[in-house]
């Protein structure tokens, strides 16, 4: 298994990685994905009808990920961008964003930035890395207009069971539902069912570059967001006699799309998702479950504490834990080539398709040996 994953994954050969959630491995085929966006580039204006081709279909294939239509996905430069995009959008009322204290800076930033707007922040305390239902709806007041979440927490690895429910909720309140699929997309099975807005970044868990994001907006809330921007990418006619007077956005999450898109990273995407989709979320979560359960009774067992909750509705490919170095611990493991990520007052450990039990192993084992060199 290990000799066919370093096949597939080079990046995986002569170390054990665990931290795809700062930071994903490529597909061996993801060198090919670059030699054939260079030929296609080569081509010159003649290979723009290539390029175009290979982006409907990688945002089909995003979309097939997610269970949408493709025309309610578009491919931006990253989730951050996405987020302001939505930040920017100019149905703003006073009034407050409800978010945890488990969410990732780029879901915080922008929501800051609308207080001249008369916007507020709400945000959520949690503990031992977990949030329930009952947190969101006892802190959603009548002047909620948006609630943000991440499905999965960057910080505790915390995967929200009640994504659905809190939907129903918010919309019957009358406020609208973003979710950050960064730590989850790729890895555990993710629906846009009862989602207003969807940002995943691409180089994380689906195996792709940087400077892509999957981007997922309700057919409800993109007049909204084309109200926000614009430009020759999203315009329907771009040379219309009357374009100096006026313009018409492209149909569908298209015209949430400025400018020129990132083909690079695109084509890098493109097979990214074809390993995702060839293995299929569902079947990547249940067969490395038990990986992370291990892991988790693994720390728990050595007396860490877990800001990851106990119960396996709550996992998904994220173990952290708490430690009063977790610099020291991080540069040690890395010494010994076991790559994680330390740092916040935290461990955490990520384990995607490209990892074995073996992993586990040797994460252990290089672990307990660090602790009987320092009592």
């Amino acid at each position: 298994m290990k000799d066919r994953n370093e096949d597939r994954f080079p990046g995986t050969r002569d170390i054990t990685y665990l931290d795809t959630a700062a930071e994903g491995l490529p597909p061996r085929s993801f060198a090919d994905g670059m030699q054939a966006y260079v030929r296609d580039k080569n081509l010159g204006t003649p290979g723009r009808a290539r390029l175009h081709e290979v982006e409907r279909e990688v945002t089909a294939s995003a979309a097939r990920l997610l269970g949408a239509p493709p025309e309610d996905v578009v491919l931006l430069p990253n989730a951050s961008e996405a987020l302001n995009l939505l930040a920017n959008s100019p149905h703003w009322q006073p009034g407050e964003v409800l978010i945890s204290d488990l969410e990732f800076p780029s879901n915080v930033a922008p929501w800051l930035r609308l207080r001249p707007l008369g916007v507020s922040l709400n945000v959520i305390s949690t503990e031992r890395g977990s949030v329930s239902l009952d947190d969101y709806l006892s802190r959603f007041t009548s002047a909620t207009r948006l609630v943000s979440v991440s499905l999965v927490s960057y910080k505790s690895g915390t995967r929200i069971p009640f994504l659905q429910e809190l939907s129903e909720e918010v919309h019957r309140r009358g406020a609208l539902l973003c979710v950050d699929a960064t730590q989850a997309l790729g890895r555990v099975p993710v629906s846009v069912e009862g989602v207003d807005f969807l940002v995943s970044s691409s180089y994380k868990w689906m195996l792709g570059s940087h400077g892509l994001a999957v981007v997922y907006a309700a057919p409800e809330l993109r007049e909204q967001l084309c109200e926000a921007t614009s430009g020759w990418y999203s315009n329907k006619n771009l040379f219309s006699p009357n374009r100096f007077e006026a313009f018409s956005h492209k149909d569908g999450a298209a015209a949430l799309m400025a400018g020129m898109p990132n083909f690079p990273g695109i084509y890098a995407l493109r097979e990214g998702l074809n390993t995702i989709l060839a293995e299929g979320p569902d079947r990547i979560d249940a067969t490395l479950k038990p990986m992370v359960r291990d892991l988790r009774q693994g720390l728990a067992e050595r007396g860490y504490d877990l800001l990851t909750p106990a119960g396996p509705e709550f996992a998904s490919g994220i173990v952290s834990f708490t430690h009063e170095n977790p610099e020291w611990l991080g540069a040690a493991l890395a010494r010994e080539r076991v790559i994680v990520w330390a740092g916040d007052g935290r461990v955490r450990v990520s384990v995607h398709l490209y990892n074995t039990p073996a992993d586990i192993e040797r994460f252990f084992a290089v672990l307990d040996s660090l602790l009987r060199k320092n009592l």
